[in-house]
């Protein structure tokens, strides 16, 4: 993959196989979950993060990786006796998954794509990093939430062309009222550095906020409050976890977390509410401003 001269000069200079090995580093471990062999699911991984360490990340980060690969076999294969080994390895699987939620595990760096780059006209000057520490948190949930496999907890049976069209109607629909609040601009625009940020937020967000916020968090509390509780709840926490682009953008966030969840309610599968994410994200990079308008 002949990358070098071919990329345009928003992006940094990388070795020719650092992105492409990034990229199938991911979805490797999104593919090796849904293993019944022990060692393609929980082998491969292991030794997919210790070859990682040579585009990405540390020994250090490799170390921690290899410790939360552990961690959710001991978890998933019920393999702890006793309450409190059973609490503390939850513990350090809830530490370890909060910091590679939020890049922050010591010995992790992502991949510098851009520095301080506009990457497309209007836009504000972005730093932007292939992430793919994200992705092992997917790869956990995803032992215990098939994203395929059809949810007990949805609505009640609606019409196909409903399910079809609620995210064609309600992500342009987003999208209006972001332009309408001076957070984007329309603006069309395509390059191989987005469509490498396009890929990368499939396999490594998407994927990932979607296993949590809906296969996890909104699950648990549709059993807890009902299927309006866990919906509106696991939406505010979603637009919470945005709170980095401001207000508005929480708001925004917040909505179409309750697209997702909407999404997800009335499929019933988590692979659609996944593509509805995807779908919008898509959106927002090609045809408008990226990652916000430039004031």
């Amino acid at each position: 993959m002949a990358l070098k001269g071919r990329l345009t000069n928003q992006l940094m200079t990388l070795p020719d196989y650092h992105l492409l090995a990034a990229l199938l580093y991911s979805a490797l471990l999104l593919l090796c979950s849904g293993s019944a062999k022990p060692a393609i699911r929980y082998g491969m991984p292991v030794v997919a993060v210790w070859l990682s360490v040579n585009f990405a990340g540390s020994l250090l980060f490799a170390v921690q990786a290899t410790a939360y690969i552990g961690l959710t076999y001991l978890l998933y294969q019920q393999c702890l006796s006793g309450r409190w080994p059973k609490i503390i390895a939850w513990l350090l699987w809830g530490v370890l998954s909060v910091g590679l939620l939020t890049h922050l595990l010591p010995g992790y760096g992502g991949l510098p794509l851009t520095d301080n780059t506009q990457i497309k006209a209007n836009s504000l000057p972005a730093s932007v990093y292939l992430n793919t520490d994200k992705v092992l948190i997917a790869w956990a949930l995803l032992q215990w939430i098939p994203v395929w496999q059809k949810n007990p907890h949805t609505a009640p049976h609606v019409a196909a062309w409903v399910k079809l069209t609620l995210p064609l109607l309600a992500i342009p629909l987003i999208m209006l009222l972001a332009v309408q609040l001076g957070l984007l601009q329309w603006q069309p625009g395509f390059s191989v550095l987005l469509v490498i940020v396009v890929i990368s937020n499939l396999l490594n967000t998407c994927f990932t906020e979607e296993l949590l916020f809906r296969g996890a968090l909104q699950h648990y509390l549709h059993e807890k409050l009902g299927m309006f509780g866990g919906l509106v709840i696991a939406s505010g926490l979603f637009g919470l976890a945005h709170f980095a682009g401001g207000g508005w953008y929480m708001v925004l966030a917040t909505l179409a977390g309750l697209l997702y969840g909407l999404v997800y309610l009335l499929t019933g599968r988590l692979l659609w509410a996944v593509l509805c994410h995807w779908g919008l994200n898509t959106t927002h990079l090609l045809l408008f401003t990226w990652p916000v308008v430039q004031a």
